[in-house]
């Protein structure tokens, strides 16, 4: 009789861990149980680039592209237990907060390894963009701490124009590839003349225009145009350089030429 008792219990117990089974499943199923969290992780991964120079420093970049955008804002929604109507609007103020429609932005960071403490020279002119036809493009703006010592690491968002000077997309489906290019991170002798690569082929990803809210604006022509002013405002500045260097030379070799002459 006990045993007829006992197996009745443990038949309902598993009938109803069996049920409890298959609710958890449907809500899964219903929920599509995906993980944000690590979708977002394989999405990063997957547009990141780094390199280390010897046991040096580092360099490490995630190109904050429509698909990684989509990947966050999936991944904070999930999170915050947003609406529908709340996680649209928060991917709308992220790509207006960040300028992703103006810029394009790679999430940077430099991180020293062992030695001194790095010390970028000039990180406005000796870090570009370029693209498969040989185009470069110089950062807009970018945090004052990568023209600093770095005695540990520094992350932030480096902002490239997203349209060249006729206002063209840099990245179009042509486009075969782009590279975040990096030298004198350090004024190390040995390291110097070092410079970092960072490629990501096939960047092309079509823009998604469905929704009129994130169209880009009419006054998007407007800061197209200033953005060109300080990419001429940055050249501009490079050829003074280069011209002051001439001028330097000139009147070292007018001097060398003045010494020469006394010894006739």
């Amino acid at each position: 009789m006990k045993s007829k008792i006992k197996s009745k219990i443990k038949s309902k117990i598993i009938t109803t861990l069996v049920l409890a089974c298959i609710f958890m499943l449907m809500v899964g199923i219903a929920e599509g149980q995906v993980d944000y969290d690590q979708l977002y992780r394989d999405t990063a991964k997957k547009w990141t680039r780094s390199a280390k120079v010897g046991d040096a420093f580092s360099v490490e970049a995630l190109f904050w592209n429509a698909e990684v955008v989509q990947a966050w804002v999936a991944k904070y929604g999930k999170e915050n237990l947003l609406s529908a109507e709340e996680e649209l609007a928060y991917h709308r103020d992220f790509l207006q907060r960040e300028r992703i429609n103006r810029y394009l932005v790679f999430e940077v960071t430099i991180k020293k390894l062992k030695g001194a403490p790095l010390y970028p020279m000039k990180f406005a002119q000796n870090t570009y963009l370029v693209d498969d036809r040989g185009n470069k493009f110089y950062p807009l703006e970018f945090p004052p701490e990568f023209e600093e010592k770095i005695f540990d690491q520094v992350t932030g968002k480096v902002y490239f124009p997203r349209f060249d000077k006729e206002g063209n997309p840099i990245i179009n489906p042509d486009t075969r590839y782009i590279t975040l290019h990096f030298a004198r991170l350090s004024i190390d002798p040995q390291l110097i003349s070092k410079e970092v690569n960072l490629t990501w082929d096939n960047p092309y990803l079509p823009p998604d225009y469905s929704r009129p809210e994130w169209k880009p604006a009419l006054e998007e022509e407007i800061l197209r145009l200033e953005e060109r002013v300080k990419e001429l405002e940055l050249q501009k500045k490079m050829l003074e350089d280069k011209i002051k260097g001439i001028d330097n030379e000139i009147e070292e070799v007018k001097a060398r030429i003045k010494d020469l002459q006394k010894e006739r």
